[in-house]
């Protein structure tokens, strides 16, 4: 850990983005420029305070080599996502088996403490934080208000980046100023103890940050990011993994005081959110559930928005069309949708078997249901059963969000080549047979859909004649969110539940029950109250971990987080190879039915065949995870270990 606090002492912060064009943002003291030109105003403070802002974690976006991609996907190393690449697939070939330990200081993604990795960025953010609350008081020209400001931005950072490490160490050392090397050798604090420090900076921020910004500093943490802030660090701070102090991993039950704290501030949050109209926040109401097109709409924006009502913390990076471009293509486009060759046209992930399984299912009655209930009317299929064949039918009456957020085979999408283009999914495409026979592939398994989350049609080079078009990727843009307004009934329905063990209590104090809070996220998107028997001390933790799974899905670290800070390795990846796919099977010359209520699914292929399908669900075995009890949280490298004395390595590595 030597390393680390080197880091916090000396890094050398280079930045080739920026979120304005101001000149003050090229300096400050840690590019050797002389400390009284940050202190020179307003201005400037501000410009060397945004460079922690420019260190958040873009997990939406690729760019360069430690960027994210299919291969280093936040989301492929849980349950959601099927990495398609196997060469230099640091996931496949390493992450997965989770030996995660090494003696040298790696660069890798997410475990790596240097370079460009999360760990990494968030050592540099704290001194910046910790430099520019030290010299608040020195700052010339500069307001009252503005010097709020500049302090609850302050405080926001060093407790945002804060919380990103102790959520995947557990609790570290206090870092409370910018270490001057020799004073580095401090000891660890419990996750408790260093989450009652954090929570000392959030207060700070929301105490401090204005209301609302204007337009040309919108996306700069404001009031209402505080807010949700402070509920999300409140329940994960009573969640099982972080009751554990430094020398144990056991699953603990949740604190149940810190669970009513935490729903206690989700409703904060959503209360100054109704109470502040020019905070320009909302959950965003979906006006035709059949098309979902409002809900599609929060995840990929218009070219010149930089932001979504719905967003509470965001990064509003602009990027370019090569940047979507590169994105896209290495996130979530398949090979037809671009012309390279090897790793950068393969190197996408597919959604897994088990994650859409989580979508409910309509039954007779009209009332959404898991598709395990009988009452869904969802036929039973059984893994690895050749003879088990999954009808058509199972795929209709689906919740919504499934149609939002995957692409079916048969579904039209879009133009490729000047052709309608259909998703040609099923074993035996041509689509599927690329992925499949591509060298870059090592005969990894495709999980049976694309996800439609974060693409648009006109996303790719061949939506044109064109064989190197890059025009459909600059007319949208997708952005890196951390903490959305729906996020907050969610929080809350969980916090006030496992305080109370009730669904259906309403304490005191609070305005919803959290089966309530589930219902409004539900509503919204056209799927039925949450049935009675599904809301008993008994199901309810099912329950409303269930929806957190569907509306959270493929949402950066959320999956990974919740399953770590639940403690369910065991539950989700009982075996060595715990993830299935779906094989489709294309019926030709039968009646086509389209699994969304309003015909996505074309009746017609180009070759004007009508189609249907069904499926088998198979163990994709490409897909290893081997975690275990000291998976919960990161090992510090060797080299650390060895040059701090006090530093206390956690369980189990």
């Amino acid at each position: 850990m030597k390393h680390i606090f080197n880091i916090i002492a000396c890094a050398a912060i280079v930045m080739t983005a920026s979120i304005s064009c101001e000149d003050y943002l090229d300096k400050s003291p840690d590019l050797g420029q002389d400390e009284s030109v940050v202190y020179d105003s307003y201005e400037s403070m501000r410009g060397y305070i945004d460079r922690a802002y420019l260190l958040l974690n873009r997990w939406n976006t690729c760019i360069g080599e430690m960027g994210m991609s299919g291969t280093m996907n936040s989301m492929a190393h849980t349950d959601e996502l099927s990495s398609q690449v196997q060469e230099e697939n640091f996931l496949a070939n390493n992450f997965h088996y989770g030996n995660w330990y090494s003696t040298n200081r790696n660069s890798n993604w997410e475990v790596g403490v240097s370079g460009s990795t999360v760990i990494a960025s968030c050592y540099q953010a704290l001194r910046i934080a910790n430099k520019a609350i030290a010299g608040m008081d020195n700052v010339k020209n500069i307001t009252d208000e503005q010097k709020k400001w500049l302090i609850g931005q302050a405080h926001f950072y060093r407790a945002w980046y804060y919380y990103n490490l102790i959520t995947r160490y557990g609790g570290m050392p206090k870092f409370d100023h910018a270490f001057n090397g020799g004073d580095d050798n401090v000891p660890r604090m419990t996750y408790r103890q260093s989450h009652d420090w954090m929570m000392e900076d959030i207060e700070i921020a929301i105490a401090n940050l204005p209301d609302y910004w204007d337009d040309s500093n919108y996306g700069r943490p404001d009031k209402a990011a505080a807010l949700g802030f402070k509920a999300q660090a409140l329940l994960y701070a009573a969640s099982p993994l972080f009751q554990n102090g430094l020398s144990s991993t056991e699953k603990l039950p949740y604190d149940k005081q810190l669970c009513l704290d935490a729903a206690a501030a989700a409703q904060a949050c959503i209360d100054f959110i109704a109470a502040t109209p020019a905070c320009k926040r909302e959950l965003t109401q979906i006006a035709d559930k059949t098309t979902m097109d409002d809900y599609h709409g929060i995840f990929v924006l218009e070219k010149t928005d930089y932001a979504h009502p719905e967003y509470l913390w965001w990064d509003r990076w602009q990027g370019t069309a090569q940047n979507m471009n590169n994105t896209l293509l290495r996130m979530w486009l398949w090979a037809e949708f671009n012309k390279n060759t090897g790793n950068a046209a393969q190197q996408f992930c597919s959604p897994t078997a088990n994650i859409v399984e989580y979508y409910e299912r309509k039954g007779t009655d009209g009332k959404y249901y898991p598709i395990t209930d009988p009452r869904s009317g969802y036929v039973p299929v059984v893994a690895d059963d050749p003879e088990s064949i999954g009808p058509w039918s199972n795929m209709q009456n689906r919740d919504p969000r499934m149609y939002a957020n995957l692409l079916f085979p048969g579904e039209r999408w879009g133009t490729h080549l000047d052709q309608p283009y259909y998703i040609c999914s099923w074993e035996g495409s041509p689509a599927l047979q690329t992925i499949k026979a591509g060298n870059a592939s090592g005969k990894r398994e495709f999980g049976g859909w694309m996800c439609q989350k974060y693409i648009w049609p006109e996303a790719s080079q061949t939506y044109k004649t064109s064989q190197t078009n890059t025009e459909g990727f600059d007319l949208k843009r997708i952005r890196s969110f951390f903490i959305r307004v729906s996020e907050m009934y969610l929080d809350y329905a969980e916090a006030l539940f496992e305080a109370t063990g009730s669904a259906t209590t309403k304490p005191d104090g609070f305005s919803m029950t959290p089966k309530e809070a589930l219902d409004i996220i539900r509503a919204r998107v056209g799927v039925t109250p949450i049935v009675d028997d599904l809301a008993t001390p008994d199901k309810f933790r099912e329950t409303y971990r269930r929806e957190r799974a569907v509306e959270l899905m493929f949402e950066g670290n959320h999956r990974w987080e919740d399953i770590r800070r639940w403690m369910i390795f065991d539950e989700v990846f009982p075996t060595t190879s715990p993830i299935y796919r779906y094989e489709w099977t294309c019926l030709q010359n039968d009646v086509a039915t389209s699994a969304n209520p309003a015909p996505l699914i074309s009746s017609s292929y180009n070759d004007g065949k009508n189609l249907t399908f069904t499926y088998k669900k198979v163990k994709n075995n490409s897909e290893v995870r081997v975690y275990t009890d000291k998976n919960y949280l990161y090992p510090f490298p060797g080299a650390e270990l060895g040059s701090l004395s006090l530093l206390k390595q956690n369980p189990g590595w």
